[in-house]
């Protein structure tokens, strides 16, 4: 039995050495190393294995289960995964040892292209000063993280300039800093189950990230801020594309479906002057999810639901809820009222908008140069297929003019402006039960949109949906309405939304969600009534409304993150150490980021104490890596 037992692992020990190698590539080398490459010295002269002086040669060589490490070094070459890895056996390319590892080179179109590969990570790599930063097409399954994408400069302009991925399904883009490219710099077109989370992106020509017939990917938890045009859109496809055969331009309409963008920060959006606004999300999706964002300082709208040829004719089925809208500088919504295939059923619920000013950049339309310096939070063009149900509406004093504005911008006779109790008492079917307070931010000076212990948003949010059956004990729930809710889509580190029923404690876990029959499919056996109440996790006795859901860490001044209760950072706000209080979660790094979306810090050990004295005042987004996935606080420096 001993000989059987020695043999088995002997056996296993030998596929583990087959499916598990590191190999080198430095460019220091004068020629490869075969087996006797010295990491110390830099050459051949070694026993660490092979070395390799091209990330060419590297990758001829990479099959499943191989770690490429390369060295600190400049490459003027593509890296071309030739094989593809395994779920359990993944072909890595990565920096050594927290070296900096450059790819540059304006002939690089892109730096990095994975063509119809499987289970390739990108991982600690600078990708700076080249044409394109990564392609990939027919790709699935591969992870983009802990990278430095900077200065993508193609001159032509081309959608492909950025991180472009076509027919792509179930890819990660995770904990990247992206910054700056000459169109777009993040492109999903005809993707599907993709992550984009805990990224720092800014200045895109274009768009910062775009969804193109791309449907059930989740962005969250990352930062946005674009200082040249807009951040975000979500449109069906009108002849986009890579263009070369087989990956050729497609067009598909009524295709970007169930994507979901939450608990993310769009800090701002440029003025367009005399042109189009730029928002921070530009929409015309189908049965999406917007909820758990702060958006401020975007000079266009935040959000715009509009409708246009041929790529934005379809905008149906969107549930925008709990999200916070401060001090933008046109509109928090922008309705368009143009004709479309289809233009129904959005639903907004349980935001503030506060604050918001309308400030006229664009002087073409005399509408504009009525409305500046007015206190708009919604422009529309609509009366019908949209409804603001329990929304904080609100800019310095109750019952004001312009917090909601009816018309085109070329007309010349819109409707006179009507305080909000007018139209809640006369357009019910359009805006309703609305709450014209102050939502007593903590310090939305300093971009704390967390809610003080006196904020009348604490309990004051409306159930999502309402069970339309009772059952007892029962995993199978009918809701009125199942648009609400998303299960994770199958994603890897994303889970079903956990749900509470109003008057009870106790969650459960969505596993499964059929849109069709408003079913939702939990994890854990709840008992109802016809009629109760259904929300997202939440605190007191019933949701808030806002981004931020207040609980008893707020009277502590720790800054739980609701999902991670087990991290805890005090105290917050501070003037120079932090304590970091950790029971479970395994922490890899953590970055610092400030509001211009700079990584300010980068800590890698040491984590439980954390000194802060040399940053400026301010606010501070810690943006914490586990094995788990990523936590983030936010930490106020005084």
């Amino acid at each position: 039995m001993k000989k059987i037992i020695l043999f088995t692992l002997i056996f296993i020990s030998n596929i583990l050495s087959v499916y598990s190698q590191n190999i080198y590539v430095d460019d220091q080398l004068a020629t490869d190393c075969n087996g006797n490459y010295s990491i110390t010295n830099r050459n051949c002269n070694g026993s660490d294995g092979n070395g390799y002086r091209t990330l060419e040669s590297a990758a001829s060589f990479a099959t499943a289960g191989t770690t490429v490490l390369i060295r600190e070094g400049i490459f003027n070459e593509q890296i071309s995964p030739q094989y593809s890895g395994t779920v359990n056996a993944k072909i890595t390319f990565k920096n050594y040892n927290n070296e900096e590892a450059v790819i540059s080179g304006v002939s690089l179109s892109p730096a990095i292209m994975i063509y119809e590969k499987e289970y390739i990570v990108i991982d600690g790599l600078i990708i700076r000063d080249v044409r394109r930063w990564l392609n990939a097409l027919g790709s699935s399954n591969n992870i983009i993280k802990n990278n430095i994408f900077e200065n993508a400069i193609d001159s032509g302009g081309s959608s492909k300039t950025g991180l472009f991925f076509q027919n792509s399904d179930f890819n990660k883009i995770i904990d990247n800093v992206i910054d700056n490219s000459t169109q777009d710099n993040i492109g999903l077109v005809q993707s599907n189950y993709n992550l984009i989370e805990g990224n720092t992106i800014s200045k895109a020509t274009h768009v910062l990230w775009t969804l193109k017939c791309s449907n059930n990917n989740v962005i969250r938890n990352n930062y946005f801020h674009n200082e040249i045009q807009k951040i975000g859109e979500i449109y069906d496809c009108d002849n986009v594309g890579y263009g070369d055969a087989p990956y050729e331009k497609i067009t598909s309409l009524d295709d970007t479906k169930n994507n979901v963008v939450e608990n993310n920060v769009f800090a701002f959006t440029a003025s367009s002057g005399d042109a189009s606004p730029y928002s921070g999300i530009q929409y015309a999706g189908q049965n999406g999810i917007v909820r758990g964002n702060v958006f401020y300082e975007c000079t266009g709208p935040a959000i715009s639901l509009t409708i246009y040829s041929d790529e934005a004719l379809n905008n149906y089925g969107n549930r925008f809820y709990n999200n916070v809208f401060y001090n933008n500088k046109f509109s928090a919504f922008d309705i368009s009222g143009s004709s479309g295939t289809q233009f129904s059923d959005q639903k907004i619920k349980n935001n503030i908008l506060f604050k918001n000013v309308f400030i006229q950049n664009d002087y073409r339309w005399s509408w504009y140069t009525e409305l500046d310096d007015e206190p708009v939070q919604v422009i529309t063009g609509r009366l019908t297929d949209v409804i603001f149900d329990n929304n904080a509406l609100f800019s310095t004093s109750t019952d004001e003019l312009y917090l909601i504005n009816y018309g085109a911008r070329n007309s010349g006779s819109n409707e006179t402006p009507k305080s909000l109790s007018w139209w809640e008492t006369n357009r019910g079917n359009f805006i309703k039960n609305s709450l014209e307070e102050a939502p007593l931010f903590v310090s939305p000076e300093l971009y704390d949109f967390s809610l003080q212990e006196s904020s009348p948003m604490i309990d004051s949010g409306a159930f999502l949906a309402n069970t339309t059956s009772s059952a007892s004990n029962s995993t199978e729930m009918l809701v009125d309405d199942a648009k609400w809710f998303m299960n994770g889509f199958g994603i890897e580190g994303v889970s079903g939304d956990i749900i509470q029923l109003e008057g009870q404690a106790v969650t459960a876990v969505i596993t499964d969600v059929d849109y069709s029959s408003n079913t939702l499919t939990l994890s854990t056996p709840l008992s109802w009534v016809d009629g109760q109440g259904v929300s997202l996790l939440y605190f007191g006795n019933a949701p808030d409304v806002g981004a931020f859901e207040f609980t008893e860490a707020t009277l502590n001044n720790e800054d739980f993150d609701e999902t991670n209760p087990s991290i805890k950072i005090y105290p917050n706000p501070t003037s120079g150490q932090l304590t970091i209080i950790n029971n479970e979660l395994i922490i890899r790094k953590i970055d610092i980021v400030d509001l211009a979306g700079k990584i300010v810090k980068t800590i890698r050990s040491n984590f439980d104490v954390i000194n802060i004295n040399a940053l400026a005042e301010g606010l501070y987004f810690f943006k914490i890596s586990t094995v788990d996935g990523l936590v983030i606080k936010k930490i106020i420096k005084k």
